[in-house]
Formats: structure tokens, sequence, C-alpha cells
């Protein structure tokens, strides 16, 4: 095959990748709790230019930093509060760390190695569901790569500069790198390894800014134990870099905590420490939760990965290609970047199962080492790639489930009947993808381009075969069919209450707060705001109100009113029902009124004369 054929090929395949990543950005509504929660707090930000404290529903949302929250307040600002604003920071953040992968398997392997790994994490699942998705874990998967990038080139450089003079030889830039020259010719130059620490340290910083303590945690907790085998552990640390992280983070905390005294230790104790170490917010899982999500956030490339390294086993230890600055282990069968790239994904995985707090997003940073391994597998390969042909089978069989099996699914999956509906009918298309993609790759076994062509079909075709379901989902899960019924008859002065329920989307989508009867504030989802919801109802200008307030106000209505309710929540509903006129009900929520206009209707009615 000629170059050009192959580029043909490769540029088809980013073509395919990133069409599936933004197609349809904003094809259905912002789905609730996360997404609608998220967009609203960025449109607040948006909108008051408190680019510092975010903001729920005009309460301090403290549950995560703000650095996510103020990219897609930004995207708000140019674009207008719309789906497309709020989603297009995931997508760029994922763009992004896509970007960072491909560099580093160049840098780590070789030039045909950056298409390999870029496509690979961007044909993902996982990277798919999180680029499309208004939640944190894309900007935080970024900033923890280029920590991880920034803490193995500062080892490496640290180790091959020891090297080299234990050597005699020149000092090199990288892994296999050779010396870059200085314009008049005296010597080398070559960035400083504290270079890279400092680099690591500030995303880590970013990250810290993005969602919080992990974005340490989880780069030092691979970093380390690397440096440690590779004998440079003093390389992860450095002063200057040290002091460029509490140049970041620090003015932002300290600001926070002068408005919000309790912060820093609800962010450390109970957002932290509480939430990995007890069940206390709820989010527990059993321990194989991890063991059993991670294969499946990362197909077809996990197959890829497991069954290509245990075929490299049998055929005998990979030696590096590099030929110099080996280490001791690695003579004895040890590449070290296979190393680094396995403990970036055993370390975290143990971290994650061990912890009492389990989401599928966690594992969403651990997916650019599983493109990198497919790249350390296939860049190199002269005859059938390692991993690829129980792949493809593995996809085939998947479609096969997925086309025999469209009913039954359709039946297990707990939905309301209009999503049913819409299951079989994607299951059909998807399995067709995914069987037709199954069988071409089998018969491409040996080039790798047309092979990693037909493993990121069936991933990047799911927003393609997906818009009937995401649109039964969006009107289940959302709170856009709420708020379109409800700007319908609100007019300015119209207050909107929620009567022990808070559709998150609701005010996003209304532009405008929403007053909120309540025991607790637990309604918002917010750990903060549910501990501390005595505080802000007594705040001036709360939208917070006491449980039984929306009773009193409905029965003396002065303002219009509309009173949004959960459906199950028969107590409102009888209570509501004979006195007010039903604005919408769906399988989640009711709204009711407007109460005022209703009153003075049915005043007029009785003062009027029977004609």
């Amino acid at each position: 095959m000629t170059v050009t054929r192959k580029t043909l090929w490769l540029s088809a395949c980013t073509a395919l990748v990133l069409a599936g990543l933004a197609f349809d950005l904003d094809g259905y509504p912002l789905l609730d709790p996360d997404e609608g929660r998220n967009a609203e707090v960025a449109r607040e930000m948006a909108v008051t230019n408190d680019y510092l404290l975010p903001r729920l529903n005009g309460l301090p949302y403290l549950d995560k930093p703000v650095l996510y929250f103020a990219a897609a307040a930004v995207a708000i600002e140019v674009l207008g509060p719309t789906e497309l604003a709020v989603r297009l920071p995931s997508l760029l953040f994922t763009v992004g760390t896509l970007l960072l992968v491909a560099w580093f398997a160049a840098r780590l392997y070789a030039k045909d190695a950056a298409w390999i790994a870029a496509i690979a994490t961007g044909a993902a699942p996982f990277t798919l569901a999180y680029a499309r998705t208004v939640i944190f874990d894309a900007a935080l998967t970024l900033f923890v790569v280029l920590a991880l990038i920034g803490f193995y080139l500062a080892v490496e450089h640290g180790a091959a500069a020891s090297s080299d003079r234990v050597a005699g030889h020149p000092p090199r830039d990288g892994p296999g790198e050779p010396p870059t020259q200085r314009p008049d010719g005296e010597g080398p130059v070559r960035p400083a390894a504290t270079t890279w620490v400092a680099i690591a340290w500030m995303a880590m910083a970013l990250g810290v800014l993005t969602k919080g303590p992990i974005a340490v945690a989880l780069p030092l907790m691979v970093a380390l134990p690397y440096a440690v085998w590779r004998r440079r552990a003093r390389a992860l640390f450095d002063a200057v870099a040290l002091l460029l992280f509490v140049a970041l983070v620090l003015p932002w905390i300290l600001a926070v905590s002068r408005e919000i005294p309790e912060f820093l230790r609800y962010a450390l104790i109970t957002e932290t420490a509480r939430r990995l170490t007890t069940a206390e917010l709820g989010r527990t899982g059993p321990l194989w939760y991890f063991l059993a999500v991670l294969p499946a956030a990362a197909l077809p490339w996990s197959v890829v990965v497991i069954a290509g390294w245990i075929e490299r086993r049998r055929r005998g230890p990979t030696r590096s290609r590099e030929g110099q600055d080996t280490t001791a282990a690695e003579n004895a069968g040890f590449d070290r970047r296979l190393v680094f790239l396995v403990l970036w994904i055993l370390v975290p995985l143990l971290f994650f199962t061990l912890s009492q707090s389990k989401r599928p997003q966690y594992l969403l940073p651990l997916i650019p080492a599983v493109g990198l391994l497919v790249a350390g597998l296939w860049h190199d390969a002269r005859d059938r790639l390692p991993g690829m042909r129980p792949a493809a089978i593995a996809l085939l069989g998947l479609g096969l489930c997925f086309l025999l099996g469209r009913e039954l699914i359709a039946n297990l999956v707990p939905a309301s009947p209009a999503v049913a509906q819409a299951i079989p009918g994607t299951a059909v298309a998807l399995g067709t993808v995914a069987v037709a993609a199954g069988l071409i790759a089998l018969l491409a076994a040996r080039r790798w381009e047309v092979a990693l062509l037909c493993l990121s079909l069936p991933v990047a075709a799911i927003p393609f075969v997906s818009r009937e379901l995401m649109d039964a989902i969006g009107e289940e899960r959302s709170a856009a069919p709420v708020a379109e019924a409800v700007a319908r008859v609100a007019g300015p002065e119209t207050q909107v209450v929620g009567v022990r329920a808070f559709p998150l989307g609701l005010p996003f989508y209304l532009r405008r707060t929403i007053l909120l009867s309540t025991v607790d504030a637990s309604e918002l989802t917010s750990n903060y705001l549910a501990r501390h919801s005595r505080k802000w109802r007594n705040a001036p200008g709360s939208p917070l109100r006491p449980p039984g307030w929306w009773r009193e106000v409905l029965a003396a209505c002065q303002r219009p009113r509309i009173f949004v309710i959960r459906t199950q929540d028969a107590e409102a509903r009888d209570l509501l029902e004979p006195q007010l006129p039903v604005v919408v009900r769906t399988r989640k929520y009711a709204a009711y009124g407007p109460c005022a206009l209703s009153n003075l209707a049915a005043a007029r009615a009785a003062e009027s004369p029977v004609p």
C-alpha cells in the first residue's frame, strides 16, 4: 500500500471518529441530573459574570470547583444558553486529550503510533459518551494525561542524563532521541527535567480547579511507583513546580473561603475523605464494579490489549527498539513504556476498587492508556496484528447479540414505553454496523490502518444510529418538556415554585430562579446545600422556603405562581388538582397553575350574571 493510500485510510478514520464525537451534539435536551445542574451553574456564572464562586439556583454550589463551569460559561457568553454551548467544552477538552495522546505516542514509539493511539482513544465508548456530556471528567482527563506525560518525560529525561554521564555520551532530550544542538554548535540544548515537572504540576493544579484533589492523587499514584522503579523518585518534585501549583490553586481557595468559611473543610472532608472512605454519600458499589466497567468502557480496544499482549508474551519478551539507555530491569525483558502504561491502568483501578465511591466516569482517565497500549502493539507489526482477530470476533458477537436479542434488551432495561420502543431499532442499526465491521476487520488482519477504521466504526456510529433513542431518553430525563409547557403560560411576573421537587434543568431552560419549598434542599443534589440548607434558607434573597410554605401561598395567592411537583407526590397532587389547571404532566413531574390568574378568573366568573 502506498503512503498516499495509507494517509487516506487514516484521514478517513480520523474524520469518522471526530464526526462521531461531534455529530448532533445539540440534537437532544440536557439530561438530568448532571447535565441540567451543571449547565445551570454555568449559565448563572455567565449571567452574573462571577467567575469565582459557582452558584446553583442563586445558591453557592461548592460540590465541584470552578474551571469547568467557567469554560461552559464562556461558551454561553459566545453562543448563548444552548445545549451546544454547554456541551462544547467537553468536546474540546476531549479533542485536546486526543492531540496529547497522539503526540506522546509518536514520542514513545513512532509516527504511525500517533494515529493508532489517538483513534483508539477517541473511538472508545467512554470517550464518546463523556465528550458529549456536560460533566467534568473530559476536562479532568486532559489534565491528568498532561500531568502523567510530564512526569514520565521528567523521569526518563533524568534517567537518560544520568546514564549519559556515566557512559560519557552527550545528553539526550528523551528516550531514544538525539541531542538538540545549540545554534553556535558548541553543545546540546535540551529542555530540563524540571520543565516537565513544572508542566505536570501546573496540569494537576488545573485539574484541582476542575474536580478537586483527585487531580493530584491520580497522576502521583501512577508516577511515583514508576519513578521509584526507575530510581528517579526525586524527579517528580521541584520547588518551582510546587510554587506554580500553589500559585494557581491557592488564590481561588482563599477567595472562596473568604466568602464561604466552611468551604475548605467541606471540600477536603465531606467531598473527598468521606466520599472515598464511607458510604455516606450513597455512591457505593460491589468490589468488582470497575473490573466489569473498564473492559466495556474501552471496547473493542480492551480486547485488543488483553489478547494482543498475551500473544506477544507467547512469542517472547518484547525488547526495547531504542537500543540505548536501558536499565537492568529492561535487560531482563521489561519495556519501561509498557511498565508505565500498565501502572497507568492498574494502580487507579485498584484505588477506585477499594474506594467507597463508585461512578463509571472515574475510569475515563484510564482510556488513553489503553489507546497507547494498542499503539505499542500495532505500530511496528509486520504481520498479523496482535489482538485484532479476537477484537473483531468480539464485535461480531456483540453485533449478533444486538440483532438477535433486540426485544430482550428492550424488556431487560428499565425504561418508559417510549424509550423501550426506541431500543430495538437502535439495537438493529448498531448490531448491523458491528457485524459488518467485525467481518471486514477479520479480512484485514494484516493492514492496521484498515483494521483501525473497522474497529472504530461501531462506537463512532452510536450518535448516528441512536437519534430516536436519545430523543426518547431526553423526553424522559430532561426538564425541557416541563420548561416548554411552563414558558407558554408563565409571564415575567410569574413565580415558579418547586414543591419538594426541582427539575435540575428547569431554571436553565426558563432562564430564571425557581423557588423551592423543601425540608433540606436535597432536591438540588448538592451535598453542601443539603448539609447547610438552614443557613441558606435564612440568607437574604434565598430561593429556599420552608416545607409547608407552598400551601400558604396557594391558599392566598396574590401573584401568578406555577407549582411543580413530582408526579408520584400524591399529597401535593390531591391538593393542587382541584384548584389549578394542569400545565404539563410527564412521567416524573407535573406543573399546575398559574394560581393568581386562575383565582381571578374564577372570581370574575362568580361575579358575572348568568345569561
